[in-house]
């Protein structure tokens, strides 16, 4: 078998079809290939939908469910069931376009790379419609050797992006962490392995910002608290690891810790915390060591956090007018306009 793709699913009701719908239509042959669905408990109407993918197409779909155990959870449940040569992963907000994997594993995967990263769209359609439907697989190798080597030089953060060895996932032990920001850990530890590693200019996969269920966009008060508490531990995770050898991918591990601590204060102004939440927080990151920011991190929102460092406990008061402008007058007015308009 060629490839295993590993599809989580929770509270995802809106986009599931769509996804399921565009993995029919990759024109794998039966043998070559299978879908592994797992149900973390979804509380909709997912396992109704999976249900009915499985009665139709046994010979691709098959699902698995369980209690909820988070991305992480469901993603390595996944991945101990798969039986491909490869693993890919694919969010079920998500979707890929037509015959996009087989045509990754004939062009780019003859020679097995431990590693295939492919490239991805972003979309604002909610669910309701596919974006670009006459799109077509196609690319070429922009980078072939060493993972450390591309770690350090492109932000490789997916693991929806990419294709990975079975073999050399289970040879190094890798598995999904079960805290905020799998995919960050995930690939840290799989490129620090330093994989064969190819990185092609197919972008296959169309990457959904509307849906306002995601991790990355929830605005559910104690789920974005847990998600700030656990950047820290991701923070804590990387450094611990950073030895002798791991220090080769220290312009890598830089930009990861950067993208994570962005993540980290879009999660600040998307809810509204108490002055409490804030001054923790505050003192958290005063205390948190430096790094070296990067280029390619060097955002707004890294340079606001940047001087975190020296706020003080009169901050809360700008935090609230930072939150009340980028949440109802960027995020709710303007932003979906300028992604509509895109598109």
């Amino acid at each position: 078998m060629k490839l295993s793709v590993i599809v989580p699913v929770y509270n995802v009701e809106k986009f599931l079809p769509r996804c399921l719908d565009s993995l029919l239509r990759q024109g794998m042959e039966v043998g070559e290939w299978e879908v592994i669905c797992v149900n973390d408990g979804s509380p909709d109407n997912c396992a109704a939908i999976l249900a009915e993918y499985e009665k139709k197409y046994p010979d691709i779909f098959k699902v698995i469910t369980q209690e909820n155990q988070g991305l992480g959870g469901a993603r390595n449940t996944g991945t101990a069931m798969a039986q491909g040569e490869y693993v890919t992963y694919l969010d079920s907000d998500d979707y890929i376009i037509d015959n996009a994997y087989p045509y990754l594993l004939e062009h780019f995967c003859q020679d097995k790379p431990d590693v295939l990263c492919y490239g991805h769209t972003h979309i604002y359609t909610d669910g309701k419609a596919l974006f670009d439907p006459q799109a077509k697989p196609d690319g070429e190798i922009t980078f072939d050797g060493d993972g450390v080597d591309a770690y350090n030089r492109w932000p490789l953060p997916f693991v929806w992006s990419k294709f990975y060895k079975c073999s050399f996932i289970e040879e190094h032990q890798i598995m999904s962490q079960i805290f905020s920001s799998q995919d960050e850990i995930f690939n840290f530890d799989v490129f620090r392995m330093n994989p064969h590693t190819r990185i092609v200019s197919s972008n296959v996969c169309r990457y959904e910002l509307g849906n306002e269920q995601s991790i990355q966009r929830t605005t559910d008060k104690q789920k974005a608290l847990k998600t700030m508490h656990a950047m820290f531990t991701n923070i804590d995770y990387m450094r611990d690891r950073m030895d002798a050898e791991t220090m080769k991918m220290e312009a890598g591990t830089n930009r990861a810790i950067n993208n994570m601590l962005n993540v980290y204060h879009k999660k600040l102004v998307m809810v509204l915390i108490s002055r409490k939440d804030w001054e923790s927080f505050r003192l958290k990151m005063q205390s948190t060591p430096p790094f070296e920011p990067v280029p390619t991190s060097a955002t707004l929102s890294a340079r606001w956090l940047g001087k975190m460092k020296k706020w003080t406990g009169q901050s809360y008061l700008f935090y609230l007018l930072f939150y009340f402008v980028r949440t109802f007058l960027f995020f709710k007015l303007i932003r979906p306009v300028m992604l509509r308009k895109k598109q």
